[in-house]
């Protein structure tokens, strides 16, 4: 983050992240978006309470309903569900940057990692091949059924792996995803990806 950035946290809580933007980074704005009312109240009387008002806004509102138009980075650490890549690549600027926690948005190459956090530039960077995905997952060569079990041995990691296996069928079913039968997942015949395991 730069003295330039305008900073967004999408689902705030207390807004802890935006003081630090704005203190510790020196962002020029940083946005709090927070849905639940007491927390967003909370926020915005912590900013008041640091000095903070001319730097920091608090908005007690969705998100996903929210004008992301001068974002020049966003943390987003919520569980990405399926409109996640269409809604951000088109509310956020050319250039932006979304960081999000524990992985990258299904099928979206991340420009820069530094686990726990990915961190991806619109417009987004997509790959319709499940094996190069998870390579920029996992910093390494593996198959879904690694994948799966390395987020399931991460005790700071808690996914819904229903929700996630829906979405890597979507993004990557019906594709040619050009991996060989070693990066099938175990017992596959194929590298079909709607094949994932569980």
């Amino acid at each position: 983050m730069t003295k330039s950035d305008v900073f967004y946290d999408l689902g705030c809580g207390r807004g802890q992240l935006c003081v630090v933007a704005v203190t510790e980074f020196g962002v020029k704005r940083a946005v709090g978006i927070e849905l639940h009312r007491g927390r967003a109240e909370k926020a915005a009387a912590n900013i008041e309470k640091l000095g903070l008002s001319d730097r920091v806004e608090i908005r007690n509102e969705d998100f996903m309903d929210s004008d992301l138009h001068d974002a020049t980075i966003a943390y987003c650490g919520t569980y990405e569900s399926e409109e996640d890549v269409s809604h951000f690549g088109s509310e956020l600027a050319p250039g932006s940057r979304l960081v999000t926690l524990f992985l990258p948005f299904v099928g979206v190459i991340p420009t820069a990692a530094d686990y726990p956090f990915y961190m991806m530039e619109t417009p987004f960077k997509k790959t319709k091949d499940v094996s190069r995905w998870i390579s920029s997952v996992l910093f390494r060569k593996a198959t879904v059924g690694e994948l799966l079990r390395e987020l399931d041995t991460d005790r700071e990691y808690r996914y819904d792996k229903r929700t996630l296996k829906q979405m890597m069928r979507n993004r990557f079913a019906n594709r040619q995803v050009g991996f060989s039968r070693k990066w099938a997942p175990k017992g596959a015949t194929t590298a079909d990806p709607s094949r994932l395991p569980g």
